[in-house]
């Protein structure tokens, strides 16, 4: 790689450390939007959302088809459509936006499917959307309506957002069919255009799968996922009958972003969970590939909405406004119909409020706005027009009513104009994924500095440090919140609203895109600079079989030959295993050996019958020559040590469900694979820290830490010394060797090999500088370009992904790859003779 790669890779990896900005900031729009950062090098980035931004109408010109269109800006999802426009504004990048078209408007205004329409009336949407940098997808309309009325809408979105399935709308297999091929439409359509080195960047639960179909297409493609509703606990997703597809289909990025760090817990936890896969904090390995994890707290567009803010037609509605509720202090809401947006619970407080402060009643009035949620829900519907009815009868008069409750679309005017003459926001959502309404509310606010009551369930609450939070579900608590911030001071409001304003329009809708992008960017840098281990050469793995005459191969079990299993005793040989050790050990010019940390009687009950197989057991402790008998390394060794780790060990084995202990002649295992993820790793360090306080440090053991497990051994014994023992004293006589295994008890094999090459090449004068190549490249770099492609051929493999660190000289992915290669090496040899 290239030192300008390398640069510009710790350049952006500098740049999205944080996602906060200097406190230095003016308040100005205009110098908020010169501090989003350009694009160090040209990127080509193709958006995917379920909808485009752009909704299309028949023109006046053409009455009958071929239509000409007419296109106009779809309302909604404003956040996420203002950043992904805003990509384009960098002169360094080009954003194209991929999305579904839905459907059009006829000269009356009538809505219509576009599956009727002609190939020309089609062709013709293209070019149009292709001057808006946008690509529609056309999906037919019972697809459409699978996908989106009924598996997204009424499966995911109530699961990410915490709601139970409806008993009486049951879940169809056909809406999931429509899910996949909505996807897969979308993969198609974005492999059109897509060009290597472009970044992929798709939006939301919509299209979840779409990660791993479009890799399918196009397995080196950078592709980012951004998630802008919640995701829930595991307990709760795991509930989900397609879990696994879905965890898999978003695993197909390259980097997944949140909008909160609560929500990338919950999804590193069901990975874990539910896939079993290994997690870090920042990243989960996906069968070899680091998927990156972000957090990214999604911004509006505030330039848009302080222009819209002091237009004149918002002048004019403020006048009416105030006139109306004139001597009246307003607290306005505006949300969607659904159960999670909490309008209940916000009526209930506010009714709490009028009863608890009664100097309030006539004072005060609460504007709330409705419109139509996911789905239509009479039960709510009919609730809240109860609970209205019983505030304004019971705290109402002929000339007043205290709740003005309007179940309909507001127009972006008289939306703005309330925001401007608002003396409380209060907002009491019970799930939200960000909630940008609340961003808005600060933005108007300006002249005011009115209070703003946050829901801590939204994912803003995090950010927006002046808001007061509150507990929807603590009515009480709400109201006394009310009263508190209608007797709230001048100056307090200040101090609090200028927190509120400067985060905001620090981090607006075109800071969050640039950001994500720039993260992207770096990840995908990141891995290209880091060390990464070749993938077994197989033509030369063969080739170096064949041309030799004395072959030393030794093999690790668990996770080599086998995959790893849940319960231990379950990893059997397969046939085509056994096979090909059999047909390896039947040629006299191969000495085969299994160096495994298995005791010796399984080694013995599954490979035993093998004739000319080597076989060494618990880490190197004991060893079986071909024809021989079992030789205890050990003998002489004392193991009075074995009491005080087993008594350790039981304690936590009765404080962790699912942990077990395998004792062995020489070493004791703590497994605790079975075990909750998260507390078994908790449990695991606690153990290890027990373990080196009581036992390391005063005897002749060290604790190894394999694969959900821990194990105590003498500090003498490991691996690499039987790679010693059986290379023998002249390690010249083997001009082709292979070991395998997959984790850290075998890199004691691969580090013994590269002293014996070094020895074997006569360049132990040059190991300093290979050190050093290692330690700047990387080691699998250093061995396979520098020694390992040369006779003797010493192939050293590590089974795991690329980027895993190890000394070994090449990598595989998987057992079974191992299990190929010997049957490879098997065939070859049959060939030969």
């Amino acid at each position: 790689m290239h030192k300008s790669n390398l640069d510009e890779a710790a350049d952006l990896s500098l740049k999205v450390v944080s996602l906060s900005r200097p406190s230095s900031f003016s308040g100005k729009i205009e110098d908020v939007h010169g501090k989003h950062k350009e694009f160090s090098a040209h990127v080509r980035i193709i958006a995917a959302s379920h909808f485009l931004p752009f909704s299309i109408a028949v023109s006046e010109e053409t009455p009958t088809e071929p239509f000409q269109w007419k296109v106009s800006r779809r309302s909604g999802h404003t956040a996420m459509y203002a950043g992904i426009r805003s990509l384009s504004d960098n002169p360094n990048a080009d954003c194209t936006h991929v999305g579904w078209i839905g459907n059009y408007k006829d000269l009356k205004g009538e809505e219509h499917s576009c599956d009727d329409l002609s190939h020309e009336s089609r062709t013709n949407i293209c070019k149009e959307l292709e001057k808006h940098d946008a690509v529609p997808v056309f999906v037919d309309e019972a697809t459409a309506n699978g996908h989106y009325e009924g598996y997204s809408k009424q499966i995911l979105w109530p699961l990410l957002h915490y709601m139970s399935w409806s008993d009486s709308n049951p879940m169809k297999s056909a809406w999931w069919d429509c899910y996949n091929k909505v996807s897969k439409t979308f993969a198609t359509a974005i492999s059109a255009i897509y060009k290597d080195g472009d970044i992929v960047w798709i939006h939301d639960y919509h299209l979840l799968l779409l990660p791993e179909m479009f890799r399918a297409l196009n397995p080196k493609a950078t592709i980012g996922l951004f998630l802008h509703s919640p995701f829930p606990s595991s307990e709760l997703f795991r509930s989900l009958p397609n879990r696994k597809e879905i965890l898999y289909g978003m695993l197909g990025s390259t980097s997944i972003g949140f909008q909160t760090y609560s929500y990338a817990r919950h999804f590193l936890s069901s990975c874990t969970r539910v896939l079993g896969l290994e997690s870090t904090p920042t990243g989960i390995d996906n069968m070899g590939n680091m998927v990156a994890i972000g957090v990214f707290p999604i911004g509006i567009d505030a330039r848009q909405v302080q222009e819209r803010r002091s237009l004149p037609a918002v002048q004019t509605k403020m006048k009416n406004l105030r006139e109306m509720f004139a001597n009246k202090r307003i607290i306005i809401g505006r949300d969607r119909l659904d159960e999670v947006a909490g309008i209940k619970q916000k009526l209930e407080a506010f009714e709490k409020f009028l009863e608890m402060y009664p100097e309030w009643q006539n004072n005060v009035v609460l504007i709330q706005v409705t419109q139509p949620g996911q789905t239509r829900q009479p039960k709510l519907e009919a609730k809240i027009s109860e609970l209205v009815t019983s505030i304004n009868s019971n705290y109402g008069s002929l000339e007043f009513m205290p709740v003005m409750y309007h179940h309909t679309f507001l127009n972006t005017d008289e939306y703005m104009a309330l925001l401007n003459i608002a003396d409380l926001c209060l907002i009491t959502v019970i799930r939200d994924g960000m909630n940008t309404g609340s961003l808005e509310y600060v933005v108007c606010q300006q002249d005011k500095h009115s209070p703003l009551l946050l829901s801590e369930f939204t994912g803003t609450a995090g950010s927006v440090s002046g808001a007061i939070q509150i507990n929807p579900w603590d009515y009480q608590g709400v109201a006394q919140a009310i009263d508190t911030a209608l007797r709230m001071g001048p100056d307090e409001k200040k101090v609090r609203y200028k927190e509120m304003y400067r985060h905001v329009m620090n981090h607006d809708a075109q800071y969050w895109a640039s950001t994500v992008i720039q993260d992207l960017r770096a990840t995908v840098l990141a891995g290209q600079s880091s060390s990464v281990t070749p993938k077994l050469d197989m033509a030369l793995f063969v080739k170096g079989f064949k041309a030799s005459k004395r072959r030393m191969i030794m093999l690790d079990y668990d996770g080599t030959l086998t995959p790893i299993t849940n319960i231990p005793a379950q990893a059997l040989p397969p046939t085509e295993m056994l096979e090909a050790l059999r047909a390896l050990c039947a040629d006299p010019r191969n000495f085969v050996s299994v160096i495994s940390g298995r005791d010796r009687a399984f080694l013995e009950l599954h490979l035993g019958d093998i004739e000319g197989l080597a076989l060494s057991g618990e880490h190197g402790s004991f060893i079986r020559y071909p024809g021989g008998e079992w030789i205890n390394l050990l003998a002489e060794m004392d193991m009075s040590w074995k009491d005080e780790v087993l008594s350790i060990f039981e304690f936590y084995t009765e404080r962790t469900v699912g942990a077990t202990i395998e004792a062995k002649e020489t070493s004791i295992t703590w497994h605790f694979r079975n075990a909750d993820p998260e507390y078994g790793e908790f449990q695991a360090k606690e153990c290890m820290n027990h373990l080196e306080n009581s036992v390391v440090s005063k005897r002749p053991v060290e604790i190894l830490v394999g694969k959900k497990c821990l194990e105590v051994r003498p500090i003498s014994v490991n691996k690499g010394e039987i790679v010693k023992r059986l290379m023998g004293a002249k390690p010249k006589q083997w001009d082709f060797v292979v070991c395998a295994g997959d984790d850290k008890t075998d890199e004691d094999m691969f580090r013994s090999l590269r002293t014996i090459k070094r020895s074997v090449a006569g360049n132990t004068s040059g190991e300093e500088g290979l050190n050093a190549v290692s330690t700047s490249v990387g080691m699998g770099t250093n061995w396979s370009s520098m020694s390992m492609r040369l006779p003797p051929y010493y192939f050293t493999i590590t089974v795991g992904p690329p980027d895993k660190r190890s000394a070994a000289a090449w990598h595989v992915s998987s057992s079974h790859d191992v299990v190929e290669a010997l049957m490879l090496l098997a065939a070859s040899n049959n060939n030969a003779e």
